[in-house]
């Protein structure tokens, strides 16, 4: 057990490095000149003279190779030191740090608003399919992932803090912030938890030991609850932690459209002031809390079924 979560942990390690390099590479390797093009943005699009391009370059290493320019970030990296924002001039990682504590705290909200939707819809489905009850669940699941995160987030604004007055539309502080952008990424992965809970436990209540279970007088509630769904258990977890995974991705517009001064709207202000530090750590974040995220559930599903342990 010990020997392959160390084998997975040097294999998440070197999955962050190779991700690492391809964003250093994509914003090196970007048309122009780089120097100049992050000079022109510090000075509000004034094309800069090729003395201050060249002075930029030394002072902040541009000069040098493109191999010995990622080394020599990944090594200030490796002791805890991702550079100095270009606009603000404060530590990068004094603001991720404390941007990414936000996006976590959504992030959870979020997961948590998702799995009380879905897990009970799904198993409800599964236990009268094809009635009315199902139909109606399976038409609103569709309708809530085919409607776009920023339309959706938009319209409950409008309802919730403009016509009705209820909820702040931007900003946090309280928990009446964290709603909004709670219920737009919680429901937008609701509808594919629920469908595929649903699939999970048909699949299991066809199997030959749940119609054992039946002919030996238990109830249906009881083989569903404590027969099939500790059965879909494993496969439930892998879908929400990518479903977890996934969250980040949306939070770059819910976060931008409700002001939540998170790691995705950071990202966002970043790419915005073309602020290259910044950029560069949100990238590094973002990709190492994905493999993170899903190296903890693959573990956690050992822990669960030790019969998987060869495999996962």
């Amino acid at each position: 057990m010990l020997h392959q979560l160390g084998l997975r942990l040097i294999y998440a390690c070197l999955l962050i490095l190779a991700v690492s390099i391809a964003g250093f590479a994509l914003l090196r390797l970007m048309p122009g000149d780089f120097a100049e093009v992050l000079l022109m943005s510090q000075m509000d699009g004034t094309l800069p003279d090729a003395e201050t391009v060249a002075r930029f370059s030394a002072e902040n290493g541009f000069d040098a190779p493109l191999p010995v320019q990622y080394l020599d970030w990944l090594w200030r990296v490796a002791q805890g030191d991702l550079g100095t924002s270009f606009v603000t001039g404060d530590p990068v990682l004094e603001d991720v740090t404390l941007r990414l504590g936000k996006s976590l705290t959504l992030a959870l909200l979020a997961l948590g608003t998702g799995l009380v939707i879905s897990l009970p819809v799904g198993a409800l489905c599964a236990f009268y399919p094809g009635s009315l009850l199902d139909r109606t669940f399976a038409t609103l699941a569709v309708v809530g992932m085919s409607i776009p995160n920023f339309w959706y987030a938009l319209m409950l604004a409008l309802l919730f803090s403009l016509t009705l007055g209820w909820l702040p539309s931007t900003g946090h502080g309280t928990w009446a912030h964290a709603v909004l952008p709670t219920l737009v990424i919680g429901t937008s992965i609701s509808g594919v938890l629920a469908r595929y809970v649903r699939g999970c436990l048909l699949e299991e209540l066809s199997q030959p030991y749940v119609r054992t279970a039946r002919s030996k007088g238990l109830s249906d509630r009881r083989v569903l609850l404590f027969h099939a769904a500790p059965n879909v258990f494993p496969a439930v977890l892998t879908l929400t932690g990518l479903q977890f995974a996934r969250v980040f991705d949306g939070m770059i517009i819910v976060e931008t459209l409700f002001a939540w001064p998170g790691i995705g709207r950071l990202l966002v202000d970043s790419l915005l002031s073309r602020d290259y530090p910044l950029i560069q750590a949100c990238f590094l974040v973002v990709a190492a809390s994905y493999v993170l995220i899903n190296l903890v559930v693959d573990y956690a599903i050992t822990l669960y079924d030790p019969r998987v342990r060869g495999v996962v």
